[in-house]
């Protein structure tokens, strides 16, 4: 692809192109692509939607919020931008916007799990965000916990409740998943399943196949920090063609996020904060 775009840059084949780099992970000369594309056929709106996703990738929300948006002046019905723009305002707690957007979104594609799975939340974190703060609140509440509290719990939950740690290590993660595609898993220093379920549409629980694959993992990534005098290690992204897995080290073990790769990094990575605080509070390590 590369050698047929160097032939003629005029050519659309730059969009697999910087698709591919951005699946790769090679984010830099994805986005260099996409520019260019961009540049060359700012008319359509497909093109303005990876520069949005991969500017996202890199973390440039602003950025993607230009493109997607730049995509909306060309066509006002184009889906994957009123997604993108409705994932993107979510995250920043701009619930009028992300509302507008998602609503579109779920016109243009009926019944889609992800904007389905992302409406729901929405409508819990607003109503949470907006209620009022009880007074016998905590003053030492972890600054994680409102986090948990507006997107996992009704608002009128007395906050103990919220705090409380699941009886059943299986649903340790019940609350921060809700009902949305992804899944969670405590796993210890040898891989060892202690909490949380990974199971696939048939009922099987591939857990423990999982945590076999991934032990040692958390050691390989603290002698690599070590290594590279770069202190601990906080997070790991891995990526697949099938899906998005994010883990953070709890105890001598991780915490894992398992997600398809249509849901957002953003979401992701909100899921497994809210999974480490659940994690953390089940293992003894917060109040």
């Amino acid at each position: 692809m590369s050698e047929q775009l160097a032939i003629d840059p005029t050519s659309l084949v730059f969009l697999p192109l910087a698709e591919a780099l951005l699946t790769r992970g090679e984010l830099a000369n994805a986005y260099r692509v996409a520019r260019r594309g961009a540049d060359r056929h700012a008319h359509r709106a497909d093109v303005h939607d990876v520069v949005a996703r991969i500017s996202l990738a890199q973390d440039d929300t602003a950025g993607a919020e230009r493109a997607w948006r730049d995509a909306l002046a060309i066509s006002a019905d184009f889906g994957p931008a009123h997604r993108g723009l409705g994932f993107l305002c979510y995250q920043q707690e701009r619930w009028a916007d992300a509302e507008a957007h998602l609503a579109r979104a779920r016109q243009l594609n009926p019944g889609e799990p992800s904007l389905e799975a992302a409406w729901a939340a929405l409508h819990q974190a607003r109503a949470a965000a907006t209620a009022p703060v009880a007074a016998a609140e905590p003053a030492t509440a972890p600054v994680t916990a409102p986090v948990t509290a507006y997107v996992t719990a009704p608002a009128s939950a007395p906050a103990a409740q919220v705090a409380a740690p699941p009886l059943n290590s299986g649903a340790l993660f019940d609350s921060a998943l809700g009902d949305s595609s992804q899944v969670a898993l405590l796993l210890d220093a040898d891989g060892l399943v202690v909490a949380g379920t990974y199971a696939t549409a048939d009922g099987t629980d591939l857990g423990a196949v999982i945590g076999a694959h991934l032990s040692g993992v958390s050691d390989e990534a603290e002698r690599a920090m070590r290594h590279f005098g770069l202190g601990a290690w906080t997070r790991i992204l891995l990526e697949s063609e099938a899906a998005t897995l994010m883990m953070s080290p709890a105890q001598e073990g991780v915490t894992l996020v398992a997600a398809p790769r249509e849901v957002p990094l953003g979401f992701v990575r909100r899921t497994l904060d809210q999974c480490q605080v659940l994690a953390r509070r089940w293992l003894g390590e917060e109040a």
